[in-house]
């Protein structure tokens, strides 16, 4: 099923497509402090969506939309921020590297550009091994979100113009392995309450100035969670988070203002 599932998004995300599980009624859990924020009467059905065209769709091989539950909005949105900061120091980071196919998208851009950065790229390759129910809810399950295995992942990321640096585990035990210094992007799309918040806060402490991080969760409802954590960990950081309408998305840039990283 998981094959004909992958076989079936191709052609599906070429046409802009998302195939995904019905959900007939949106989870907005309990513990959200602003539910009401969560739902509007805006109507975006005529809005300028450049993602769609052509020009953005001849960057989208069949490696990259086989092998990710991003749309092609999201995908648009990481991979322009991603290269506002091609020129800055540092190394690019992913958290909820899934099947890899928005970590192919980076690689295969920055290598067009004959940019050279190191990735560095964690996941459990299991899905979630590892829940806070205080935190992350109930209707999140051990093994959800599961994607390709890290065999398949490393293939598919095997770049002779790039660094890659893969690893496998649970977030934050595996930051110890991650030896970059300085970083001028990072995704965090971990879902998860404690992976998020450890993994933004090891960002922050070493995002450049002008340096920025993308966030998948933070504002889809289900996932609270991430965003509680994420509001947390820029709090301390004295960093500004701003919302993509029309998307689950939110990014930082990094400002040079603010506290010293603790």
């Amino acid at each position: 099923m998981n094959v004909f599932f992958r076989l079936l998004q191709i052609p599906l995300a070429r046409l802009g497509y998302q195939l995904a599980p019905f959900n007939g009624r949106q989870i907005i859990p309990e513990t959200i402090p602003d539910r009401e924020l969560y739902t509007g009467p805006e109507d975006f059905s005529r809005l300028f969506r450049p993602w769609l065209g052509e020009e953005f769709g001849r960057l989208l091989t069949p490696q990259i939309t086989g092998n990710t539950g991003l749309s092609r909005q999201k995908l648009y949105w990481l991979l322009n921020l991603c290269r506002l900061t091609q020129d800055l120091e540092g190394d690019v980071f992913e958290a909820g590297v899934g099947s890899g196919g928005s970590a192919r998208l980076l690689l295969e851009a920055l290598d067009g550009e004959k940019i050279r950065k190191t990735f560095w790229l964690l996941d459990t390759f299991e899905g979630y091994q590892k829940i806070d129910r205080t935190q992350d809810g109930a209707h999140v399950q051990i093994n959800q979100c599961r994607g390709s295995s890290y065999e398949e992942v490393k293939r598919l990321l095997g770049n002779d113009a790039a660094v890659v640096k893969l690893i496998k585990g649970l977030i934050p035990a595996t930051l110890a392995e991650v030896k970059a210094n300085k970083i001028c992007f990072a995704h965090i799309d971990v879902n998860l309450y404690e992976p998020t918040l450890a993994a933004t806060k090891f960002c922050l402490q070493r995002l450049v100035p002008g340096g920025m991080m993308v966030f998948d969760d933070y504002c889809w409802p289900a996932t609270y969670s991430a965003r509680k954590a994420i509001d947390e960990a820029c709090s301390t950081f004295g960093q500004t988070v701003l919302c993509l309408p029309e998307s689950t998305q939110a990014f930082l840039v990094r400002s040079p203002f603010g506290p010293l990283p603790r």
